[in-house]
């Protein structure tokens, strides 16, 4: 089956949505906490099974909601217990999306417009960029930053990568690739005041950090482009 016109990208905008703007850090730290005991644990798998079924607007792929009940469930057990890194991040991320992208492609033939796999690619990039790259962002600061005493909750920054982020794809979707360097310069010019007064190393993280997040934009944004243009035709074929 094309994968670009199955129900593919509807599923995996779900999946983001539960998995990163539904599931509060109160709720992962309860999870690990408790583990399978957790009720947290049991509403988000419960979330994270219903958005991808109800995004392909579909009754009859009712049955992928058990499936990915329990699974979701038994990936996000083992996950619980691993180390709060990237490889575990990763991993886990791969498993979820792993078991979407079989329910979409070989467990079914319900396909979707060429109208609507644009709306969706669209919808995944954006939501892809947000928390999740954030996350990720984070994850590779803390393993190369060694003061341990940094915070990891999100702050003013977080959001602000965030919308730098969505600009980002915003600009390379609409062909403005100018702007992107514009954004670059003008953060620059508002935070030099802040790295020079604390010292180079703080300086050094700042530009790290900065990096890490546009090119991670950039990539999900030629992702995007490039979709669009396979899309037009629908020839991406599983």
């Amino acid at each position: 089956m094309e994968i670009l016109n199955s129900v593919f990208l509807p599923m995996l905008t779900g999946h983001l949505i539960a998995d990163f703007w539904l599931q509060p850090d109160t709720w992962v730290q309860h999870k690990r906490k408790n583990g399978w005991k957790s009720k947290k644990l049991i509403l988000h798998a419960g979330l994270a099974s219903l958005l991808p079924v109800l995004f392909t607007f579909q009754l009859n792929l009712w049955w992928f909601f058990p499936v990915i009940f329990v699974l979701h469930f038994v990936t996000d057990i083992f996950k619980s217990k691993l180390p709060d890194k990237i490889p575990a991040f990763l991993a886990d991320q791969l498993l979820h999306i792993a078991v979407l992208w079989i329910l979409a492609t070989l467990a079914t033939h319900v396909s979707i417009s060429e109208n609507l796999s644009r709306f969706w690619i669209y919808a995944a990039g954006f939501v892809l960029v947000t928390n999740p790259t954030g996350i990720f962002t984070g994850m590779f600061l803390n393993a190369v930053i060694p003061d341990k005493n940094k915070k990891s909750k999100p702050d003013v920054s977080a959001w602000i990568g965030i919308f730098e982020r969505v600009l980002i794809i915003i600009f390379i979707t609409t062909g403005q690739f100018s702007a992107i360097g514009f954004l670059i310069a003008a953060k620059s010019v508002f935070r030099f005041n802040d790295t020079r007064e604390d010292g180079n190393k703080k300086a050094e993280f700042f530009l790290l950090g900065t990096l890490i997040s546009f090119t991670l934009a950039i990539i999900v944004g030629l992702l995007i482009n490039r979709l669009l243009s396979s899309g037009s035709t629908l020839n991406i074929k599983l």
